[in-house]
């Protein structure tokens, strides 16, 4: 580290600069139940898009949007068995890896439905099928961190999709003290525990009343958590009708116009 003169620091060798230059994309995660049109608000992303598709659920959704931009989409097989062995997860693995890699350097967006599928094949790759064996947790974080964190250094947009899981809460039976679990009448999304940290900006789809309408009928919404971006606090934490990519992408940077979303 250089030296400091007064309280301006001169130079710190090793270290970059911070500017206020901020890349122009969004990268979300996008969290749901079956139907809240998750998977064509990131097809109506700019294209190219690159697709990569674990759960087969694109026909009659991706119909609509392959006509106005070019889609190129990859889909995988994960349906894990018993038979299934570990080699043949982690050669689906290092395929995905491989094929994502080129993706992120060349596609205008990128998204991976589900990453909920994504993270089991990981996992699966990594342990193999499930047992009580050790697992090296911190190594199968790190190889999926690094994935996550790939798009970052480019100026691509990334969607991962999540589905939703219904939580289990230990139970004691009052009679005999044997422990037990019983399901929660909650719903929580699915998947890679940190992609909520790891993304700029969280979304929940959802379909529901509107808060304060008189309308009884119900929407699509969307919630926003976390928004990272020049307009990213003003939607932060704020429920939201449904919109398209490019709507939702001129409230994070605000000033932009559609075309610069198509």
């Amino acid at each position: 580290m250089s030296k400091v003169s007064g309280s301006r620091a001169v130079a710190f060798e090793g270290f970059t600069k911070a500017t206020n230059k901020v890349k122009q994309r969004i990268i979300a995660a996008s969290f749901g139940e079956v139907g809240t049109l998750k998977t064509s608000f990131w097809l109506s992303a700019p294209g190219p898009i690159a697709l990569f598709s674990l759960d087969q659920g694109l026909e009659g959704v991706i119909e609509p949007f392959q006509e106005e931009k070019d889609i190129w989409v990859k889909e995988y097989e994960w349906n894990p068995t018993d038979e299934l062995s570990q080699q043949e997860a982690i050669d689906l693995r290092d395929e995905f890896i491989r094929n994502f890699e080129y993706a992120v350097q060349n596609a205008r967006t990128v998204v991976i439905d589900k990453e909920t599928q994504l993270w089991e094949l990981f996992r699966y790759a990594e342990f193999g099928a499930p047992n009580d064996a050790p697992k090296n947790y911190p190594q199968l974080y790190q190889r999926y961190r690094r994935l996550v964190n790939m798009p970052k250094a480019f100026d691509i947009n990334f969607g991962l999709i999540q589905g939703m899981r219904t939580p289990w809460e230990p139970k004691i039976n009052r009679k005999t003290g044997a422990q037990g679990a019983v399901k929660t009448d909650q719903r929580v999304r699915k998947g890679m525990d940190e992609v909520d940290e790891l993304v700029h900006v969280n979304i929940e789809h959802f379909l529901g009343p509107v808060v304060g309408s008189e309308d009884e009928g119900n929407q699509f919404q969307m919630r926003i958590g976390k928004a990272r971006g020049p307009g990213g606090r003003d939607i932060q934490n704020s429920t939201l009708p449904a919109m398209t990519f490019p709507e939702f992408a001129q409230l994070v940077f605000p000033g932009t116009d559609e075309s610069d979303w198509t």
